[in-house]
């Protein structure tokens, strides 16, 4: 009766035990700044924008803009990240003149 009293407590006790999750969820910066580059690449995509849109959108467009940076600041010697930080500030500028384009 013992042994399965101790069996039992240390089976609840390995199944007790919490599971170490990886550090950072979203993945690693290179997937991170895949991700936000195909998210700007999708807005870039976008024909035909009507005023709210391109509004609506920046907002968007400059969040990602913003990680994408965020990232090659902290990877200044990644050359690539560098440029899509570059690249990212670009399409938020293009989305910024598109709505106030909209506001005349």
């Amino acid at each position: 009766m013992k042994r399965l009293l101790l069996l039992t407590a240390l089976a609840l006790g390995f199944l007790a035990c919490p599971k170490q999750t990886p550090g950072n969820l979203a993945g690693t910066d290179d997937e991170q700044m895949d991700s936000f580059a195909s998210q700007l690449e999708e807005l870039r995509s976008r024909q035909d924008l009507k005023c709210d849109e391109w509004c609506s959108l920046k907002d968007k467009a400059c969040g990602l803009s913003k990680k994408s940076c965020d990232i090659a600041g902290k990877h200044s010697d990644r050359d690539d990240f560098q440029k899509r930080c570059v690249t990212s500030q670009e399409d938020c500028a293009r989305f910024i003149e598109g709505c106030a384009s909209c506001a005349k």
